[in-house]
């Protein structure tokens, strides 16, 4: 007699409309640019840019500016899809209609399993700078709580998450425009008794050598790590289906948060070479004391510089988690209205909340959660690797899905939504180009050599389960745009 408790094998999937399924729209377009925010401006810059800075020295500007323009190519795709499809699971489930069963599941998988590691890193990190802020607070301690905060807010309504998510972002951000005036006043103005620094520590006065003195290809593997800074900006279109308007909010969205991406990353990393050679940017243990920013903050006397960057920092990785958290739920209630997930994972409460997809993402952040703290070396180079390669999977799911859009909706006569990548699909092949070497990178760079060989198992293990399950299952219900395409190809 088999057990139901995947309950997989159901004839009727779930009711995409119901009240018991749905998701409920309650997110504003602020919030929804601030969720995009919050899963890529967090920690990576604060306090990993250092890692970044000793690879490329003052070139990392550059390499800022590449993956960032990388970033901006899948948000618009992304926008422009989400404009034509506002469907719950977002871009997951436009893979599943573009790339077929396959594909959806992917993609889908991928970005619940990477976010719940990233949830469990980003826990961790805040459980970390707690024990350094109030030391009598143990870092396992600091990681529950701070696990249970994020769970508490994923579980209650959608309004309730969308509003801690905008004001933790808008801390973040608030942080990265005060630190770029501040900035701008040391190189150019100077402050009471202090003679403005000017622009030589951008150059050491060598010109280009001191600009990049690991040449192209410093500029070039601190672009392949920025991957992970930027990871998460494709959130923004996971909220789709939780908005108030989707065709207006999105692209508004997408277009804020690409931009100010950008500019926060690219402006603050040019001040903190500008205030000091870029070798003493670049000496990071990975504690708060090493941040760039807080030296930043010491040089122009800041009162408290450590303190107030450890509660901007905390801020980030809460932020950055809740966001995490939030996608990974939302793939897991899109797979299982598929039928690629139990059907009880679909459920949501009255106020629209998937609290059994919090539930199951829970189990896989105490895990990655519980590694960190057993093994904080081993444990954190693993699932860095897996972060990594994931993140970036993503992006290429994304532009294949893309592409096929753009194809389909030409035969089709889909309609042209209000956001418009500029170069259609040619701008996202060669996004697809930039993605092969940067894969081709991963294996000889120190520090994410780990990538590939975790990240190849890793989504053969999908892959391999995708089959298993479809065995099982039999064949796939159409998803909810496979029925809307379907519709569209009928001769009228």
């Amino acid at each position: 007699m088999q057990t139901q408790e995947m309950d997989l094998t159901t004839e009727i999937p779930p009711n995409r409309n119901d009240e018991a399924h749905a998701l409920h729209r309650g997110l504003t377009s602020g919030q929804v640019a601030m969720i995009g925010l919050s899963g890529a401006l967090g920690t990576g810059l604060f306090l990993g840019s250092a890692s970044m800075i000793k690879v490329a020295g003052p070139g990392i500007i550059l390499s800022y500016t590449l993956t960032g323009l990388l970033m901006l190519i899948v948000v618009w795709a992304l926008a422009e899809m989400t404009v034509v499809h506002p469907v719950a699971g977002g871009f997951g489930a436009t893979a599943h209609a573009y790339l077929g069963p396959l594909g959806g599941w992917l993609m889908r998988w991928n970005v619940a399993a990477v976010m719940c590691i990233a949830v469990g890193v980003e826990v961790v990190a805040t459980g970390s700078y707690l024990h350094w802020f109030w030391p009598q607070l143990g870092i396992g301690a600091g990681t529950v709580l701070s696990s249970v905060l994020i769970v508490l807010i994923n579980m209650a309504t959608v309004k309730a998450y969308g509003t801690s998510e905008y004001w933790f972002s808008i801390i973040k951000v608030a942080t990265v425009v005060a630190f770029i005036i501040l900035g701008l006043v040391l190189l150019f103005v100077g402050l009471p008794g202090r003679t403005p620094i000017g622009i030589g520590n951008f150059t050491g006065g060598q010109g280009w050598e001191g600009f990049a003195p690991f040449g192209l290809k410093g500029i070039l593997v601190g672009a392949v790590m920025a991957v992970f800074s930027f990871g998460g900006a494709e959130n923004v279109a996971v909220a789709s289906a939780e908005s108030e308007n989707p065709e207006r909010d999105v692209p508004r969205a997408a277009r804020a948060m690409g931009v100010h991406l950008v500019v926060f990353y690219v402006g603050a990393i040019a001040i903190v070479i500008g205030l000091q050679p870029w070798k003493q940017s670049g000496a990071s243990d990975g504690g708060v004391m090493t941040s760039p920013f807080v030296k930043v903050l010491e040089m122009a006397n800041v009162p408290g510089a450590a303190h107030l960057m450890t509660f901007v920092l905390i801020t980030a990785a809460l932020s950055a988690g809740n966001g995490c958290l939030y996608a990974s739920t939302r793939m897991l209630h899109s797979l299982a209205l598929d039928r690629m997930a139990p059907r009880a994972i679909a459920r949501t409460s009255a106020h629209g909340a998937p609290r059994n997809a919090v539930a199951l993402a829970t189990v896989g952040m105490a895990f990655a959660s519980v590694l960190s703290i057993i093994d904080p070396k081993g444990a954190f180079m693993t699932l860095y690797g897996i972060l990594v390669f994931g993140l970036l999977t993503t992006w290429v799911l994304i532009t294949m899905t893309y592409i096929a859009f753009t194809v389909r909706r030409r035969r089709l006569g889909l309609p042209v939504g209000s956001a418009r990548l500029m170069g259609g699909a040619a701008t996202a092949g060669f996004a697809l180009a930039c993605f092969a070497a940067i894969y081709a990178a991963l294996g000889f760079i120190k520090g994410l050599s780990i990538a590939l060989p975790t990240g190849v198992p890793y989504i053969l293990l999908l892959t391999v389960a995708f089959f298993l399950v479809r065995r099982r299952v039999g064949t796939f219900p159409p998803s909810v745009l496979e029925e809307e395409l379907a519709a569209r190809a009928q001769p009228q």
